[in-house]
């Protein structure tokens, strides 16, 4: 994985202005559903067409369950969910003051996802990383 450095300016404690660099990841490629269906047709039977509209599902169905206050886990992946925020209200007996909204939608990945941080190898950016090229695997 490729990286970067970024400035970072901010007071010490005796109020002296300091520059620091810190490591931030350079992005490679966005990868979109077109092309994360056509990788997923090439080690499958599933037609590319197929693997497009499940993929796509998936974002109708965290749009019907979050909602409700369901979490949607995806094997593999993760758990979604919503969290919320509110005003503070002194007792419950104020409960009509309180303002609920919607505050993020949550992540949280699968530990089998987790697991591929142990195993990063860290290069710095000199140059633009190359994308490796959708391929036909050999059979």
């Amino acid at each position: 994985m490729k990286y970067k450095l970024w400035k970072k300016k901010f007071k010490d404690a005796n109020n002296q202005v300091q520059e620091k660099y810190f490591a931030c990841k350079a992005t490679n490629a966005t990868i979109s559903t077109k092309m994360m269906a056509e990788d997923i047709n090439i080690r499958s039977t599933i037609s590319v067409g197929d693997t497009y509209g499940t993929i796509s599902e998936i974002s109708t169905s965290l749009k019907k369950y979050l909602p409700l206050g369901d979490n949607v886990n995806v094997k593999g992946i993760g758990t979604f969910g919503i969290s919320i925020t509110s005003n503070m209200i002194d007792s419950p007996d104020d409960i009509a003051e309180l303002i609920v909204r919607g505050k993020r939608i949550t992540f949280r990945p699968d530990p089998e996802l987790v697991e591929l941080l142990y195993d990063l190898h860290f290069s710095y950016a000199g140059e633009k990383p190359v994308h490796p090229k959708l391929e036909k695997e050999d059979e």
